[in-house]
């Protein structure tokens, strides 16, 4: 097991080193770097996305952490990771008794070694708690933290795509690769073989959100990874992420987190929150 394994600013990476006899869960946020690291650790561990993609391999699984969409790695699971451009990632650090205190041990062990699913107010929560402890934050409130989205993800855990039916799923896999085109919810009805009515009862019952708020939340998301990573000009971010143009993705982007995609650009080239408009 790696023992010196270090991120880009020089600290240490997440979970490197024995395991820690505390039962409480810890946060922290960490930015990787391009070089292989391959180590594992006995408390199971959530990686959240803020910025960016991190590729994992946990168990012989390939991964991605990106989007919405995070990473949970199990216990003494030996993984490897590496991301090659800028990036910025929630860790959560989970403790199997503290799993079990917080009621999310089941969660965890169904969700252990795959992929945990964002929806749009668990995206929120999680770049909120990077604001908030990124270069900072008393360890209580570091936990307070950890706390919240372990709950949070757990809750919703209980309704994920995986325990749905896989018609269901079948949709979500649709709108993930095409949510980039114009879409209707007969679109993806029709994908999934079901009325546009069974589509949104499915959609509110097991996920607890609608197509269209799922197709919005995939939307946005693409378009803060491109107007924060690259140099694409907005109006053609606006075009490859399925807005008609960019006045949309700028109500979108206002909506939702209150900047214009303008600001979002400059506070993550100066390496800051974005300040509301």
């Amino acid at each position: 097991m790696a023992t010196g394994a270090r991120r880009r600013d020089g600290a240490r990476a997440p979970g490197v080193g024995s395991s820690r006899a505390v039962v409480e869960v810890e946060l922290s946020v960490q930015r990787y770097s391009a070089e292989v690291v391959a180590h594992r650790h006995a408390h199971h561990q959530i990686v959240l996305p803020v910025e960016g993609a991190l590729s994992l391999s946990v168990g012989g699984r390939e991964l991605r952490a990106a989007g919405l969409t995070g990473v949970l790695v199990p216990g003494d699971a030996r993984h490897a990771f590496a991301a090659a451009d800028r990036n910025r990632f929630v860790v959560v650090d989970v403790p199997l008794a503290a799993a079990e205190q917080l009621g999310a041990a089941p969660w965890i062990e169904r969700a252990a070694g795959g992929p945990v699913a964002l929806d749009a107010a668990a995206a929120l929560l999680v770049r909120a708690a990077a604001a908030e402890i990124d270069g900072g934050g008393s360890v209580a409130l570091r936990r307070q933290w950890a706390g919240l989205l372990v709950l949070t993800l757990a809750e919703r855990g209980e309704r994920a795509p995986g325990r749905a039916p896989e018609k269901l799923r079948r949709a979500l896999r649709f709108i993930e690769e095409h949510a980039h085109e114009p879409l209707t919810v007969a679109d993806v009805a029709a994908r999934a073989e079901l009325s546009p009515g069974h589509l949104h009862h499915l959609f509110r019952t097991v996920l607890g959100t609608t197509v269209q708020e799922r197709i919005a939340a995939l939307r946005l998301a693409r378009a803060t990874e491109l107007l924060t990573r690259t140099d694409l000009g907005i109006a053609e971010i606006a075009l490859r992420c399925g807005y008609a143009d960019q006045s949309c993705l700028t109500r979108s982007l206002r909506r939702r987190h209150g900047v214009t995609p303008a600001a979002l650009r400059r506070a993550a080239r100066a390496g800051r929150p974005a300040e509301p408009a």
